[in-house]
Parts: C-alpha cells; structure tokens; sequence
C-alpha cells in the first residue's frame, strides 16, 4: 500500500469481515462515486463484492392520478374530529386509480473470488483501509512469506485496480472468478424470492467475463483483465483463471449496466487492454483526484492510539462506555470518506446503503427527505464538500415536471411538492402510506439546503438561477395550501409530523394525520424569511417581496406545554408523542437557526424538549435519530449531551468496521432490538456533522467557535471548515488545559463578520476596530480582507 500521512485517517482491522449470513457488512467500503468494491478480507478465500451506483431493480412506478378532489373531504372529517376516518382518504383514493407504486432496490452486480491455498494458518494479519486514497489492504504472512493483496477504484481510469505481491521464496498461486452476488450473503427480512436471470460466465486467457438479465430485460456485468510477472496460466471454463508460481498479479475490473452483453464484453475487453501501465502509476494517476477531496477539511483530536487496530477501540468503547479521542477521529475521517467515495456531484443523492449493497432486496434502501436524506448531507458544507450537495439540486430539478404534478394532482395547488420518499427515476410519489402524502415540507427542507449553499459558498449566480427560482415555487405552495383561520393565522391540514403521531393517537401504527405539526410552520418561516433576504440581495421578484413579508406574518408563534417543553403540534387537539424518536420539530434549532441563545425561553423550551424526547424514545431510537439528536444538542450549546449520544449509538450500533447499522441487533439495551438491522451509513455522516458542529457553527453574520465542545476534547485542532459567512477557518486549535485557541480566518471577498467566543473566554487579543464583549462573549465587526489570513489568539 502506498505510504500513509496521517495513520488517524487509517482503518486497521484484525479480522476478514465476520457477520455470518451477510459478510459484506463488515466488507470495507471504497469506490469512485460510480464504482463500488468491498473487500471481505478473507486470506484463503476473499471476495470482493461489486456495485454500481446507477444498477437499480424491481420497482415499478406508473402515473401519478389526480385525487385533489378528496381534500375537501380531508378537511371536513378533520374538521368534525373523525381523524382515522381522514387519516387514509388520499392513499385510498390513488389505489383506487390503480396508482400503487412499488419500491426500486440497489442491486449487486457480481462477487469477484480471489482463493489462494496456503500452506498454515496465516499470521500477521491486517485488512486495511486507507481513506486518505481509498486504497485497501489485506495483508498476512504464510509461513515465511508475507503477502498483500491491495485494491483501489480508479477515478482517472473509472476501473478497480487490484494487485497482488509477496515479499519472501513461496510465489503467489491464486484462482479467480466471476460470479453473481451469493443469494445466502443476503440476509433481509423476507426472502430473497427472486434473482437475476440469464447468468453468463466465460474465462480465457487473461480475461474474465460476467453478465446476468435484470428485471428490465438489459444485462449488466463486467470484465476483468488479468495480468502477472512469471509464472503461469490456466484457464478452467467452470473454476476459472489461475496463476501459479508468479511474483506478481495484476487485475483490473470494469462493470457496465443496462446493455447487452457481447456488445460490453468486446469493448471492455478493448478498453482494458489499452490500459499499459502498473498499479503504482494507476494509483499514482488516481490518488491527488481522490485525496484533494479528502484532505480539504481535518479534525484532528490529539488521539493517542492511531496505530491500534479500529475493531480494538471499537471493543474498548464497549467495555469502558466511553469513546476514545482516536477513534472519533477516526469516525470523523470514515463518515467524509464515505461521501466522497459513495457518491459524487454528478450522481443520485447518496442511498441509505451509499455505493455498497449486498441485498437484493434491501430494508430500508430508499432515498428518504424527512430527514434521512438531509442528515446524510449535513457534514458537507462545513466540511468544504459544497459540490456534493449538487446531485441533490440536480435530482430534483431534473424532475421538476413530476414535482408539479404531486401539487396539483395531490392538493390542488400550484408550486412544488416533494415527497418524502420519491419513486426512481421519477419525481411522483414512491410510497403513498397515509404519513408520506401528508408531510408537505420536504421542498421547503430542501430549499433550506439551496440558501446555506449560496451562503457557504457566496455564489451569486447560483442564487440568482438556482435557488430562488426553486424557493418561489415552493412558497407557492405554501400560499395556496395554508388556509386563513378566523384569527389571521395559517392552518396547515393535512400535517404529520414526520417519523411520529400524536401522542394521544398512538396505539397501533399511530395516526398518521394531524392538524399544525409545528415543523410545517417552521420550515415555512425558514423559507419565506430566507426568500425575502436572498430576493434583496439578488434584486429579484421585488413585486412579490411584499406577500412574502405578508405570509410570515400568518405563521403562528410556537406554543409550550404545561412543563415548559416546546409543543410538537400547535393545534392542541393534538398532544406531543415522546416515545416517538423523531426529531423534525426541532428544525427551528437545526437546520434553521432560528431559535438560539439570543432567545432564552424558547431555547429553554426546545432543550427541554429535546432532552426529554431523546430519553422517552429510547425503545424506539435508531441510529439515524440518534445522529440527529446528536446534531440538536450540538446545536442547542450541550456538548456533553452530543457525546453522550454519539456514545449510546455507537456502543450500540456500530459494526466492526466502524459503518452503522440503522439500530442495536446486539441489544445492548440502549435502544430498542432489531435483529434485522440495516446497514447505514447515514449516521456516519451525522456523527461527522455532529463532531464538526461541536467545534464550528455559523449563521449568515456570525461564526461560533467551540459552541458545544465537551471536557473529553479538552485538545483539538480543525482545519478547511467553511462557514455560512462566507469566510473559511484555515485552522483553529485549541488547549482548554493550557487556556489558548489560536484561530486563523480567510475571506475570498472582504467583509466584516461577528464572533461568538468559545465558553470560558478571558481575553481575545483584537486585531482591528472590532467591538469585543467578553462578558457575554461575542466580538462584532472583524474586518477580513479579501485573500488574506486573520489570526485570532483567544485565551481561558
């Protein structure tokens, strides 16, 4: 393997991957955002399983029928209290239409075999994964013989590059084959009644070929091209190819998906023999496109064991109950890795499974926006990954026809809506369950992704012809959907709030439809707020600006309950459900920044809320609420409470290979048990967003230094963190035992931006006219001029 920088942005393990009946779980991950390889790591017998991102199978969708009709009849049984005779009055009328789409799944596209016969048991062994250039290692000795067998997926040549060498007298003698996916690696909770059709294998010298028949009636398969520097080869038509008495193999995979298959076969085979060069230069050619992606943010945590095998600190949180400052580094490095690898700015948003799916028929692999989707890419714009989050600005507005059509074939309006959870390939519903046709907000939610994307990154143009031209159809919408109560206030019906049900209605799945789910309100308020600003400063729809400001002015005001606790619903007919995990209604605290310090009691009734819900829920919590809970807490200035909760989760639901799954099979009694635990790696990238919002968070004005940082990272450094400002932290380190924080800031344009000091400050040395207030810790009006580093020195 190519020599590593930092060995905190290594995974060791000391173990071939180990999840009986689904091995490809504790596989470790890599790909180019298109091609997908994960390594099992078995020394005598490894498979590598193969994924494209764009292979999909078994859904169906149809038209979309128009129901808009039955809103009417929606509002009066709600009105007349009759909710569950309202609750499947649209989900029942597109069944009746013959509406009833069913749900695409990630499909694998083939196993690679790698077997090679040893002489003993092998020792010394290591699986590695290197995230600072996607390489992955396997390594072990036989006898007096050490070999390593080294894979990365190419984003120059778009080809898995695998080789393998030895150092010591024995040579390599390996076998390799092609073949589908192991229907008994795939364990979901229904049988796996169907698989692709129309295998074909076919071996011949120095070329291995697959294909199989999807359900669409194209092929999908690949080719490798197999080379190796002495020794020999044998071509058996029903084993394989095998090399024996070589000192080196060289192997280079391409797939391709909905083709046919000799038409591949022949230009693949074509395309890899045009490749003439060795693995050192192709990872060479490969590795600065992958590592300038990578090494543009750090965190770095003053770990202390960054050469201990990652399985190791894994089981030292288990018996300790406590996560070592290692292996959050490492955590951090995985849930960035992941993103770059698993996806890129040209493809589909991330899926739940990322790139590296071994179902055929996988739980819970649909692209969510209720918040699933959101949390996924929470880390990427402080992160400096701000290109990622254009294949979801892409998805959506490739689809904006299909967008329309769910308004006004749904409700009747005009504007965008979004669901939740979108058929493939399409913008039409993918799921019409009661609880997905009633949430609305999804277009809003995503609307707040579009303005921290202009603020993070100052791009003018893209406000102007992006962002606001998607925020005006969706607050079109909202115009038309909300109706005027005799109070001057908006009513939201049908609402729900998502991944929940009223509290007083929860027996069974729960009611699926309520009256005023807070969170419609706030991403309402979010938008509209944001539409007016980004309108101002673009100079556009100045004719509109006026209702804009005329609707926020009909939002209703949050409401508490008797405790003190922020309300779920503002329609009390319906009561807060705290066994339900989700955490929607505390958008105003996160993603919105609407409610912060600056606004005491109602900071103290969603804290409040917060902690309570996050507890009562416990039973039904997943890893996916747990991240997000983490991402709140961050947010609402309670570090301990973050690590709290990215301990529960991760001593409860993290696999040996540091990826989670979606909730505890082990039950650790934490959470609730789910032996059918999915494979996540959305909280990943929450745990990611959380570890960075402990240390930076940001409003269009001001930058928060150290916000939520907890005494165990008494010692840290970041680098390469964007803000919504507009401005970047180079670097920011800090010493809580020493009582120093030196922190670099860089502007591309000048401006003037406040800061909100970190907790315990003393002295912050000035560098120009800002204003400083140390008492209540904020500095306002530092000047950044354009280009140039400002250095702060800030002491405890």
């Amino acid at each position: 393997m190519a020599t590593v920088k930092k060995t905190k942005n290594v995974l060791k393990l000391s173990k071939p991957a180990s999840w009986w009946g689904s091995t490809w779980r504790e596989a470790l991950p890599t790909g180019n955002g298109v091609i997908g390889a994960s390594v099992y790591g078995g020394a005598g017998h490894d498979v590598i399983m193969i994924n494209h991102r764009d292979l999909w199978w078994q859904g169906r969708v149809g038209v979309l029928q128009d129901v808009a009709d039955k809103l009417k009849d929606v509002r009066k049984k709600m009105d007349d209290g009759a909710y569950f005779d309202a609750e499947n009055v649209l989900s029942n009328g597109l069944m009746q239409k013959g509406y009833h789409p069913s749900r695409f799944y990630p499909l694998p596209l083939c196993d690679l075999h790698v077997k090679m016969p040893l002489d003993r048991a092998p020792k010394e062994y290591v699986r590695m994964l290197n995230m600072e250039n996607g390489e992955i290692g396997v390594s072990f000795r036989d006898g007096s013989t050490k070999y390593d067998r080294d894979l990365f997926v190419s984003r120059a040549q778009d080809v898995i590059v695998y080789e393998i060498s030895k150092a010591g007298p024995k040579a390599i003698n390996v076998t390799f084959s092609f073949d589908l996916h192991d229907k008994f690696n795939a364990r979901t909770a229904t049988a796996v009644s169907k698989l692709p059709e129309g295998v074909n294998v076919k071996y011949e010298n120095y070329f291995m070929y697959f294909s199989a028949r999807s359900d669409n009636s194209t092929e999908f398969g690949a080719v490798a091209f197999i080379n190796y520097y002495g020794g020999s080869q044998s071509v058996d038509p029903a084993k394989g190819i095998t090399i024996k008495g070589a000192d080196k193999v060289l192997v280079m995979v391409k797939p391709f998906i909905e083709s046919q298959r000799e038409k591949e076969w022949k230009n693949l085979k074509t395309k890899l023999s045009s490749i003439k060069s060795t693995y050192e230069k192709l990872l060479k050619e490969h590795t600065p496109l992958h590592s300038k992606l990578f090494a543009g943010a750090d965190l770095d945590l003053s770990g202390d064991r960054r050469d201990d095998f990652a399985d190791e600190l894994l089981d030292d949180a288990f018996r300790s109950g406590e996560l070592s400052s290692t292996l959050l580094e490492k955590l951090w490095a995985l849930g960035r890795f992941l993103m770059i690898a698993g996806s890129s700015p040209q493809s589909l948003p991330m899926p739940p499974y990322g790139l590296w799916c071994g179902d055929f028929k996988a739980e819970n692999s649909a692209v969510t926006a209720d918040g699933a989707l959101q949390t996924t890419y929470s880390h990427v714009l402080t992160g400096s990954l701000a290109e990622y989050l254009k294949s979801v600005f892409t998805y959506y507005e490739s689809v904006l026809d299909d967008l329309r059509k769910n308004a006004s074939r749904i409700y009747g309006c005009r504007g965008l809506l979004i669901p939740s959870e979108m058929a493939h390939g399409t913008g039409y519903f993918g799921n019409i369950d009661s609880s997905v046709l009633h949430f609305t907000g999804v277009a809003g939610w995503i609307c707040r992704l579009y303005y921290d994307y202009y603020l993070y990154t100052d791009d003018v143009k893209f406000l102007k012809e992006k962002a606001l031209p998607f925020m005006k159809e969706t607050a079109t919408f909202y115009e038309e959907f909300f109706k005027v109560k005799g109070d001057g206030f908006y009513d939201s019906c049908p609402s729900v709030s998502p991944m929940s049900c009223p509290g007083n209605f929860a027996d069974g799945e729960g009611l699926k439809i309520a009256r005023n789910a807070a969170v419609d309100f706030a991403i309402a308020k979010d938008l509209l707020t944001n539409l007016v600003e980004g309108s101002e400063i673009a100079g556009l729809y100045k004719g509109e600006i006026a209702k804009w400001r005329d609707m926020l002015t009909r939002i209703p005001a949050y409401k508490t309950n008797e405790d003190g606790t922020v309300r779920e619903y503002t329609d009390t007919k319906f009561a807060d459900n705290y066994a339900r995990p989700s955490t929607a209604m505390f958008y105003p605290v996160y993603p919105a920044g609407e409610v912060d310090e600056t606004k005491p009691e109602l900071f103290k009734a969603f804290l409040g809320a917060a902690k309570k819900k996050c507890v009562s829920s416990t039973e039904n919590q997943n890893s996916l609420t747990m991240a997000s809970y983490a991402e709140v807490f961050a947010h609402l200035g309670d570090g301990s409470l973050v690590m709290d909760t990215l301990t529960a989760m991760v001593r409860s639901m993290c696999m040996n290979n540091l990826i989670m799954a979606s909730s505890d099979w082990r039950g650790m009694g934490i959470t609730g048990v789910d032996v059918w635990a999915s494979y996540s790696v959305v909280a990943n990238m929450g745990l990611t967003s959380a570890l960075q919002d402990m240390a930076v968070q940001s409003t269009k004005n001001c930058i928060k230094l150290l916000p939520a940082l907890p005494s165990e990272l008494d010692r840290g450094e970041v680098s390469g963190f964007s803000t919504r400002t507009g401005s970047e932290i180079v670097s920011m380190s800090w010493d809580k035992k020493k009582g120093v924080c030196i922190v670099k800031l860089k502007s591309k344009k000048s401006k003037s931006v406040d800061l909100k000091l970190p907790s315990g400050a003393k002295r912050f040395k000035a560098v120009g006219k800002e204003k400083v207030d140390l008492e209540n810790g904020f500095v306002t009006g530092l000047e950044l001029p354009a280009g140039k580093v400002v250095s702060l020195d800030i002491r405890f």
